[in-house]
């Protein structure tokens, strides 16, 4: 009898312990992972030379460029506090090589095209709001943030930073009491580009990490 007591007091703890709210966890959690981010046209132009003004007065086009950063995998980190069961906010910091690829086309003097590459350095760090639309062991979330970015190409002479701003959703799925996977996807809205010109660009962006929350 008393071993019987003992077995379903043994039992009794094992299902607190696995019954415990999230709350009883910290509020704090670290995640690390990886992302892919789309690329985008990065505009062009055309070589000009003045004209001999006895063949006529406008420019003479030597030839024209067009240039598009491809799209580029990412590697993210972020720490993130709960606020409450379901609302969490976490800093961030994403790093990408992406290549920037210019084509070089119309030569005046009918040389066949070119393209030129460079791989530039871009770096985004910022912070984000999120909200999980319950707590069972997946549960699908959206979050929306802002930061900032900084681009430096590969021969540290092109340097541009700007505003950034993030939206989108996803899944969390908990394997355990500590650890969970999570799957989202967004938009990236960022002011500034290396780029031949200057506009707000809408990236998107596909990511997964996994998260460890004691």
């Amino acid at each position: 009898m008393i071993g019987r007591g003992r077995r379903l007091g043994a039992l009794l703890v094992v299902c607190a312990v696995a019954a415990a709210p999230a709350s009883a966890q910290s509020r704090v959690e670290l995640s690390a992972g990886a992302s892919w981010i789309g690329g985008f046209d990065a505009g062009g132009g055309d070589a000009l030379e003045t004209r001999n003004p006895t063949t006529g007065s406008s420019p003479l086009p030597l030839f024209s460029t067009s240039s598009r950063v491809e799209a580029a995998p990412s590697w993210t980190a972020s720490v993130g506090f709960y606020l409450t069961d379901r609302v969490a906010v976490e800093a961030s910091a994403e790093y990408s090589r992406p290549v920037l690829r210019t084509t070089i086309s119309g030569d005046f003097e009918g040389a066949t095209g070119t393209t030129a590459e460079t791989t530039l350095k871009s770096l985004v760090a910022g912070g984000t709001l999120l909200y999980y639309f319950g707590a069972a062991r997946v549960t699908p979330l959206a979050f929306a943030g802002a930061g900032w970015t900084r681009q430096l190409d590969e021969d540290n002479i092109m340097l541009v930073s700007g505003a950034e701003a993030h939206a989108g959703g996803g899944i969390r799925c908990r394997l355990d009491r500590h650890f969970a996977v999570r799957v989202d996807a967004g938009v990236s809205a960022r002011e500034k580009t290396i780029a031949f010109d200057q506009k707000r660009r809408l990236l998107p962006r596909v990511a997964g990490s996994l998260a460890y929350r004691w």
